[in-house]
């Protein structure tokens, strides 16, 4: 591998410049800048913060990226391997965008490799998914799954493919992905409704990897306290859709997934009861199935915003119950419902 002495030496011939400039442009001498490209002298580690304006000016006069002279540099000063040249370059750039937060250094082991194990592994998942929202592999007839893999196999291997119909359709769909080193598994985080409904029917065939693990999310639509609701649209969910998506708790249906809707507690209203910013995942149309003594999220005709409760049957009323005794408890007629949902899950 070139040096980035030798680097710089060959971009100034060939872009016609010359390393007296360089030298005044830098504020060094030309002696200094000549030890350089000769390698007499180590360059200055342009991966510091502190020589941040000196590596602007040698990516600015040498027409290169700051990202090539920080890699020279980490190989020349630290031998740390220069990033190779990925072999799917579009997908390894929506991969690095839509990886977890914290992964920076996991990012950087990609950069190293032509294709990194976790990142063909998370195209494969991809693949997949893909492949499923597209066409059709009923669980039900035997040769689902086989056919299913065999697809998803050929077109795994063809580089036009992913480069291209697979890298537009993730670009324009909420993902994230994170890589289980111990495990050697992917975990994927699908958030679009298509991607859930394509990933339960991949298992349904049987067609899931043991290498990739799909994480359900739930949108959380807003926020809940014993004496402020949250408002809702007539549909149920609240104007504006979701503010983030989180993961499914574990005890709940995943086949439930893209049912559920969440709402974050605020305040200190709950606290002797629930810890505030706890989850609670609530099903829509589930009033059949509610019972003396569970949580649930309620709305009346009288007020647009939805409040938590503990709710007791009384024939055709409902006594609905505040965990904080400075909030009374609220008797209403079902015909004065408009939205009564359980709650299935809270997290603290």
């Amino acid at each position: 591998m070139k040096t980035l002495g030798e680097f710089a030496k060959e971009r100034l011939k060939r872009l016609g410049k010359n390393q007296k400039a360089f030298a005044a442009k830098l504020g060094v001498s030309p002696a200094y800048v000549s030890q350089i490209f000769t390698g007499k002298k180590n360059p200055p580690d342009l991966s510091k913060a502190r020589n941040r304006s000196q590596l602007r000016i040698w990516a600015e006069f040498l027409d290169a990226t700051e990202e090539d002279i920080v890699e020279l540099v980490r190989l020349q000063l630290h031998g740390v391997t220069v990033r190779a040249d990925p072999r799917y370059q579009r997908m390894r750039k929506l991969l690095l965008d839509r990886l977890g937060q914290g992964s920076r250094d996991f990012a950087e082991e990609i950069r190293r490799m032509e294709l990194h194990p976790a990142e063909s592994q998370a195209i494969g998942a991809l693949v997949r998914i893909y492949l499923m929202v597209h066409q059709e592999f009923p669980a039900h007839h035997a040769y689902g799954a086989t056919r299913f893999r065999e697809i998803s196999e050929r077109a795994r291997s063809n580089k036009s493919f992913l480069e291209t119909e697979l890298a537009d359709f993730f670009e324009e769909r909420a993902f994230s992905w994170s890589w289980d080193a111990e495990a050697n598994e992917v975990r994927l985080c699908c958030e679009s409704h298509d991607l859930i409904d394509a990933l339960e029917k991949i298992e349904q065939i049987g067609g899931a990897d043991s290498d990739v693990q799909f994480k359900r999310t739930v949108p959380v639509v807003g926020h809940v306290s014993a004496g402020e609701g949250f408002m809702f649209t007539d549909g149920g969910y609240p104007a504006g859709e979701g503010f983030e998506r989180v993961e499914l708790p574990p005890g709940v249906d995943p086949g439930l997934a893209s049912r559920l809707y969440c709402v974050r507690v605020r305040g200190n209203s709950l606290k002797e009861f629930i810890n505030e910013g706890a989850l609670l995942f609530i099903k829509p149309e589930s009033w059949e199935e509610i019972r003396d003594g569970d949580l649930v999220i309620f709305k009346d005709r009288t007020d647009n915003r939805a409040f938590v409760k503990k709710v007791e049957f009384a024939g055709e009323s409902l006594i609905l119950k505040s965990m904080n005794p400075l909030y009374g408890n609220i008797v209403l007629k079902k015909t004065d419902l408009v939205l009564l949902e359980r709650v299935m899950s809270l997290v603290l």
